[in-house]
């Protein structure tokens, strides 16, 4: 399946549960149920620091800013698909996650979870739990969890000319960013982010930024539950 899931900013309140893509969303677990208990639109002013009108270069580095305080830990970036490897080599470490499938979503595609630059789990679309990608290959050419995120490219690279596994980089999608690290310059081109914060018992503020030509317009905020 790829589509954009309705779902998309409460699986973002769950990211230990979440197995999931942006922008083409791929499902596993369904999320809690929610309800919203207010919302606020911004298109002038400013929430947190995050001024409209600002660059998305200059939003990221006032996230960054204020992570600790708000207690942001992650950042989704919508539109971030790819139909080619060659050229995320230096993209791939600057994320915490990549998306692998054919063009028409799978049951068995791909999801490559990084933490503290090194694979942390595998996962096929449907949930099942590989301890490295693909199973049947020799070493040279497997991701494995505990692989270091900076060997990932070229390991990947090799399993493309790999003529079963080709098809498997049609969809690459890449959109949990590591706010740790430094700004990637083509999230200027994404229309929307989007962040969740704790902000009491079982309630978050979600987050969405929406962009024009990298330049923040509006801002919504708002204030669900979960059951």
């Amino acid at each position: 399946m790829k589509q954009l899931s309705i779902f998309f900013l409460v699986l973002l309140l769950f990211p230990a549960c979440k197995k999931e893509a942006t922008d083409s969303t791929k499902i596993i677990v369904e999320p809690p149920p929610t309800k919203i208990i207010s919302s606020d639109t911004l298109t002038t002013g400013q929430q947190w620091g995050l001024t409209i009108g600002q660059s998305s270069a200059d939003l990221y580095a006032k996230i960054q800013e204020i992570r600790a305080e708000r207690k942001i830990t992650n950042l989704s970036v919508v539109g971030s698909v790819f139909t080619n490897l060659e050229g995320l080599e230096n993209k791939i470490p600057l994320y915490t996650s990549i998306y692998l499938d054919k063009k028409v979503g799978t049951s068995t595609g791909i999801q490559i979870y990084f933490s503290n630059n090194k694979v942390k789990s595998i996962y096929t679309n449907d949930g099942v739990v590989l301890p490295k990608w693909p199973m049947d290959i020799g070493v040279n050419s497997t991701v494995a969890v505990g692989d270091n995120i900076d060997g990932i490219y070229n390991k990947l690279v090799a399993i493309k000319k790999i003529s079963a596994y080709t098809s498997r980089f049609e969809y690459i999608g890449i959109f949990d960013k590591d706010i740790t690290k430094v700004y990637d310059p083509q999230m200027s081109a994404s229309p929307q982010w989007y962040f969740s914060v704790s902000v009491g018992d079982k309630k978050y503020n979600r987050v969405q930024l929406n962009f024009t030509s990298g330049k923040l317009v509006s801002i919504y905020s708002s204030v669900v539950q979960t059951e």
